[in-house]
């Protein structure tokens, strides 16, 4: 009989061992998606906003923020426009600080520093760039070389710009600054509505306008640009930038319409019908 005996205690062993081994088991896979959850609420991964934020603040040099808003004092007209798809000329110019300015300069040749405004589109559009004060107000220095103009902001300064038609008719200007329309502060676009400078005149553009609003433009950092605040890292990549799309007018157009106010004027009456 001992020899069963031995026989049953043996099973008896194994089975509490078996029963230990199960719970240590449990205890252990338990345990892991707790660790995890706590791992996972406690180091979220971050966010792209978070990601873009990082990415524009760190980036040195200027941008273009809204400063103060402005009394408006523009107007709507018609232009007609000779082409309706392309504009006749386009064309940019950067700007930045001192060091930035001249060191993209540098990367197209030798850069030379130069006062004064520049021919933007040479017979058509002189461009000069302004400080903000409008009374006294002078203009800002630049690099050129090569093909490129670099102007020379400094931080917290406000800016204009002047634009000159060079031509004996009408221009119509859509501008662009980092990007965006000055007309609306959305991203631009060659097709949409301009400024309209007379012949051999020009027009001096003060601000953004957002929202129904007119904002002055003032140079800042690349994170508060108007630009990476509305639009984030995809409207901050266009930082620092400036566009003019030019417009020629389709002159026997504008004569038409003209003509056509003529007889419509000629059969207004001054008493009722």
């Amino acid at each position: 009989m001992e020899p069963l005996s031995n026989h049953y205690a043996l099973l008896r062993i194994l089975k509490i061992a078996a029963l230990l081994l199960s719970a240590s088991l449990l205890s252990h896979c338990t345990s892991h998606p707790y660790r995890g959850d706590a791992a996972r609420y406690s180091t979220p991964a971050t966010s792209p906003a978070v990601e873009e934020n990082s990415i524009a603040k760190s980036r040195p040099g200027l941008g273009t923020e809204l400063g103060h808003e402005l009394t408006d004092t523009s107007s709507t007209a018609t232009f007609y426009r000779k082409s309706t798809g392309q504009p006749d000329a386009m064309a940019t110019f950067h700007y930045n600080d001192d060091e930035g300015a001249r060191l993209m300069a540098s990367l197209q040749g030798r850069p030379a520093r130069r006062d004064g405004g520049f021919e933007l589109i040479p017979g058509k559009l002189r461009v000069t760039v302004m400080d903000g004060s409008r009374y006294s107000s002078s203009a800002l220095d630049h690099y050129e070389s090569g093909q490129g103009i670099f102007v020379i902001g400094t931080p917290g300064e406000n800016y204009s710009l002047k634009l000159a038609n060079r031509t004996s008719r009408r221009m119509e200007v859509v501008v662009s600054v980092d990007g965006l329309s000055l007309l609306d502060g959305q991203p631009a676009s060659a097709r949409k509505p301009g400024y309209i400078i007379p012949a051999k005149s020009a027009v001096i553009l003060r601000g953004m306008r957002v929202g129904g609003k007119l904002y002055s433009l003032e140079f800042g950092s690349v994170k508060e640009s108007r630009a990476s605040t509305a639009f984030g890292q995809k409207g901050a990549r266009n930082v620092g930038v400036i566009g003019m799309a030019c417009y020629e007018e389709d002159e026997i157009v504008r004569r038409r319409a003209q003509v056509e106010e003529s007889y419509v004027r000629e059969g207004a009456r001054a008493f009722g019908s």
